[in-house]
């Protein structure tokens, strides 16, 4: 009892060693108390060694199978895991035990999260605060599912909530500085992450949000504090990636151009290790997306009357700025990357077994009913607007098929120079696997070659049926091609469209903090200053046409 008292108190004091020591010397002669593993799982938890925290976990079960803290504590370190599936099995598993419990709901909530279903996972996680779970971490996700669902007031005070409960939780600071940037309280976003850094400096992703946030100069007292966490991190760390391109935006900020691409090599090597990009695959899907409608393209089928505006375009080629100039009209609602009727499209028209063999009206039918599908999920959204953007990137490789089911719908292309949309896309940090091609210049390359293929094959195939907008264009003349872009999507003028940067409304990509401001030029030609670093993409790129010059 005295050396578990001393171990427990070692441990309450945060001196890790002193109690793992003291613990395995009890294990070996008190191997059936149940106390000891689940310490021990608890010390190895906060180390981060997770396959030697579920062994003593596993041990702690097995003499007390029913003990609902070892389940929560055990639960709580799996939800963390890269692996999803490792999450979902123990959750299983925990279900006799935790099943009618608040904790659970709150794990329920978390894998819906995870999934993005964020009706659902608001549900479990008010479920799970009512009945009393109420700790930081879950007000702070009960938050993020109601960003998902668009309530950003109600989302904002869980964050205040969470933030009573624990004021130095740097998850939940970061989660409120996110949002605040979303919604254009800047100066806030950039407050709160400082907040976040103070606590744990280490941690990529606040300097990654701090870096969107700011311009920075040489002497930035934060750079330091980035190149310390950098040191830190072993070369397979999943914070690399967010402080190398953290410190390469702070070496462009401050004029040091010669050290950029030392981070941005160091970020996306990481990630391309961890992501490879399946060129073969990528291709042979466009190939069979354009023969499927070449064969299809003359049938007669079902409609919808769904009428969305959609927005897209390569990555970083311009697309929230267009979408925010849209949603600053009286009579469209910003949608932003919405991702919902294209991965439906997507299942039907390229499936996963690879070609769609059965009956072309079949497919057309499908395609018109889940369009119909996404017009209820965009009334359930946004109950009051007339009419919704959808900036979601992958429209473009689909929008023939989408076209077809909705023919009220207006398409607009956003186009840019590709060296600059390259330069632009290297440098940015999506998230993690979405875009593969992203981490090497060559990919980069390929997409955007393919990017042009398509609209090539839409243009030459239903020319009417979108408007194309070219960033350098918008830049050098706002007032014409935003008048043009309006009328496009079948709108009167209106003046505000011009004060996008005033317009109030959420932003959540990567542009966020962009399009608070109005137009400059200085990402244009920007590629210029990189030509060398950028010379395995201009290689596999070859020399733009003029009209992309």
């Amino acid at each position: 009892k005295d050396l578990f008292s001393k171990a427990r108190q070692a441990q309450e004091k945060g001196r890790l060693d002193e109690a793992e020591r003291g613990y395995k010397r009890l294990l070996k002669s008190a191997p059936h108390l149940a106390e000891i593993s689940f310490n021990l799982a608890e010390i190895y938890t906060l180390r981060g060694k997770v396959a030697e925290a579920a062994q003593r976990f596993e041990e702690a079960l097995k003499l007390r199978p029913t003990e609902p803290a070892i389940w929560v504590s055990y639960l709580n370190m799996a939800s963390k895991h890269p692996n999803p599936k490792n999450f979902d099995i123990l959750r299983e598993r925990s279900r006799p035990v935790l099943g009618k419990t608040p904790a659970f709901a709150f794990f329920e909530g978390l894998a819906a999260l995870r999934d993005e279903k964020w009706s659902e996972a608001a549900r479990f996680l008010k479920s799970a605060i009512d009945g009393g779970f109420r700790q930081a971490r879950v007000y702070a996700d009960y938050g993020s599912a109601l960003v998902g669902v668009k309530e950003f007031d109600l989302a904002m005070e869980q964050f205040e909530k969470g933030l009573a409960l624990a004021p130095d939780s740097d998850m939940v600071l970061f989660r409120k500085a996110g949002l605040l940037q979303s919604m254009g309280r800047i100066d806030d976003a950039r407050a709160a992450t400082l907040r976040a850094i103070k606590q744990a400096p280490n941690v990529g992703g606040h300097h990654a949000l701090y870096a969107s946030l700011t311009k920075m100069t040489a002497d930035d007292p934060n750079i330091p504090v980035m190149k310390k966490a950098l040191k830190s991190k072993r070369a397979d760390d999943k914070d690399l990636p967010s402080l190398g391109y953290a410190l390469a935006k702070a070496m462009e900020d401050s004029g040091q151009f010669g050290k950029v691409f030392e981070y941005l090599n160091l970020a996306n090597q990481s990630l391309a290790k961890a992501y490879p990009y399946d060129v073969p695959a990528v291709q042979a899907s466009g190939e069979r997306i354009r023969r499927l409608f070449e064969k299809f393209k003359d049938l007669d089928s079902p409609v919808s009357t769904a009428s969305p505006i959609f927005v897209t375009g390569a990555p970083r080629s311009g697309t929230t700025l267009v979408e925010q100039i849209l949603a600053s009209h009286s009579q469209v609602q910003g949608g932003g990357e919405l991702g919902i009727v294209q991965p439906k499209f997507a299942d039907l028209v390229n499936p996963p077994g690879g070609n769609w063999n059965g009956d072309g009206l079949d497919l057309l039918t499908k395609c018109a009913a889940a369009a119909d599908e996404f017009e209820l999920e965009l009334k359930e959204l946004f109950p009051a607007a007339a009419l919704v953007t959808d900036k979601s990137i992958s429209s473009f490789a689909l929008l023939g098929f989408l076209g077809k089911a909705m023919p009220k719908a207006r398409f607009v292309v956003v186009r840019r120079d590709p060296r600059d949309n390259a330069l632009s896309i290297y440098k940015n940090h999506f998230r993690a696997g979405l875009h593969r091609y992203a981490n090497n210049l060559e990919h980069i390359a390929i997409f955007l070659k393919q990017f042009e293929e398509m609209v090539e094959f839409w243009r030459a195939h239903i020319p009417s049926a979108f408007h194309e907008i070219r960033y350098e264009e918008l830049i050098a003349d706002p007032e014409a091609q935003s008048r043009a872009l309006v009328k496009a999507v079948g709108l009167k003028w209106e003046d505000a469209c011009l004060s996008f940067y005033e317009t109030k409304r959420e932003v959540r990509t990567l542009s966020a903090t962009q399009v608070r401001q109005p137009m400059y030029s200085s990402s244009v030609g920007a590629w210029k200053k990189f030509e060398k670093d950028l010379g395995p993409f201009l290689k596999a790129y070859g020399d733009p046409e003029p009209s992309d010059a």
